[in-house]
């Protein structure tokens, strides 16, 4: 058996604003912001997800420098810090967004399967989009850069018009039930974060990635069990919701 590879520390954020004249007709409460992942990539290529990446050496606070209290319980002060700081960084350098660090809501611990060759030990966080900036794509790991409406990303999703990660479908899912900016924030503020690394199984040539909550997979203490908890590979590429 291949030794697993170590998952590298990362972080990713959940953009959200305020939706458009057209879409706020149709009653959506905000869009999220995606980008394209390049189809030359080595990680979720062409894929649509948050912007986010690695967590840097220089990202960590020097020796002695206040840092804001963890909220991820598993991280100290300092440690998270590290990874609110590559989230900022990787917002600005992939989608021209700045923020700052305490903009940043901790909600969500996804880890990459011990079966891939690339893992990531991924923190999310959610943050409103400020006032006067524009976003914008950097043309290098990100091809494209969308504002999606959740019920928007889900229905281009199923129409196979664009690629969602299984950790992006599950997030997007769950944000369609806010029903505001502030909503989704309070939810983020109060809800459990659990790690959540998914299972993985072949049959035959079907590979599939469940979550916890399927009947293969217990759950997890103060895991909302999402309304899909399996995920099957189509083409290669493509992660499919699929009933268990």
């Amino acid at each position: 058996m291949a030794d697993i590879v170590a998952a590298r520390p990362a972080a990713t954020v959940v953009v959200l604003r305020d939706p458009s004249t057209s879409l706020r007709a149709s009653g959506s409460p905000f869009e999220i912001l995606m980008v394209r992942r390049n189809d030359k990539v080595a990680f979720m290529a062409g894929s649509f997800v948050f912007p986010g990446g690695r967590v840097d050496e220089t990202d960590r606070p020097l020796a002695g420098e206040p840092c804001r209290p963890a909220i991820f319980s598993d991280l100290s002060d300092t440690d998270e810090a590290a990874y609110r700081r590559a989230a900022v960084r990787e917002l600005q350098e992939e989608a021209n967004v700045q923020i700052s660090v305490d903009d940043l809501t901790p909600f969500a611990h996804w880890v990459t399967p011990e079966i891939e060759i690339r893992r990531y030990d991924t923190r999310f966080f959610l943050a409103k989009m400020p006032p006067g900036q524009t976003a914008k794509h950097d043309e290098g790991e990100t091809t494209a850069l969308e504002w999606l409406s959740p019920a928007d990303a889900i229905a281009r999703f199923e129409r196979k018009e664009l690629l969602l990660p299984p950790p992006t479908w599950t997030t997007i899912r769950q944000l369609a039930h806010r029903r505001s900016i502030e909503d989704a924030l309070v939810w983020a503020r109060s809800k459990p974060i659990v790690r959540v690394m998914p299972g993985f199984f072949k049959d035959g040539d079907a590979a599939t990635l469940t979550l916890p909550g399927d009947p293969t997979f217990p759950t997890i203490p103060g895991w909302d069990i999402p309304e899909e908890t399996r995920f099957v590979l189509e083409d290669g590429v493509r992660w499919r919701p699929a009933k268990a």
